[in-house]
């Protein structure tokens, strides 16, 4: 009898052990939504568009691209936001949390798409010490300035093709990532 109670509680001790390891290996979570937002006209401002007095542009809108051909259509504003919103779906706040957002540019000569060659990869902001709460999304948004960079490499011939937002997201004291996303942004001279 005392052979099959110590038989039972190592089976049992095992068990909890295996459970607790199993349960340090389980990523948190933790889920993230990366966008590009800028401000641009409304459908009912473009209606009666008079682009030699355009109205204030009011409305926030997530875009996919930038291209400056159509002066209404296509979102081509001057800087556009990188939004990130990280949500919890646990049942407990994750403390310490760092994000990292980075960014970088597609370039090419202005004539030659074939050539181009992505920067190198440049930290852009860091929050540290977040807490993100169960039902309660956290909001990071940081600017990226499109036209200034534009004029920047027009000067040398060149044009950036695309800009890369990276996101990378780790607990405080760890390097080890808690999760990464990526977002580009097509940028497109006009014709």
């Amino acid at each position: 009898m005392l052979l099959l109670k110590s038989t039972i509680s190592v089976i049992i001790l095992g068990g909890l052990l295996l459970a607790c390891a199993y349960a340090e290996q389980l990523p948190p979570p933790l889920a993230a939504n990366i966008t590009f937002r800028c401000l641009w006209w409304s459908e009912a401002q473009m209606e009666a568009f008079n682009p030699n007095s355009p109205p204030p542009k009011t409305t926030e809108v997530t875009i996919h691209k930038w291209e400056y051909t159509d002066p209404v259509g296509v979102p081509h504003p001057d800087s556009v936001d990188v939004v990130v919103v990280l949500t919890n779906e646990g049942t407990a706040p994750l403390t310490g949390v760092v994000a990292v957002i980075a960014g970088q540019w597609h370039i090419s000569p202005m004539k030659s798409r074939a050539k181009a060659v992505w920067s190198r990869l440049k930290p852009l902001q860091t929050w540290q010490s977040l807490t993100v709460t169960p039902g309660k999304p956290t909001v990071l948004r940081i600017p990226v300035d499109i036209t200034t960079r534009i004029s920047e490499l027009e000067k040398r011939g060149s044009w950036p093709r695309m800009f890369r937002a990276s996101l990378t997201v780790r607990v405080e004291g760890t390097d080890k990532p808690l999760l990464n996303r990526e977002v580009n942004l097509t940028i497109r001279p006009g014709d």
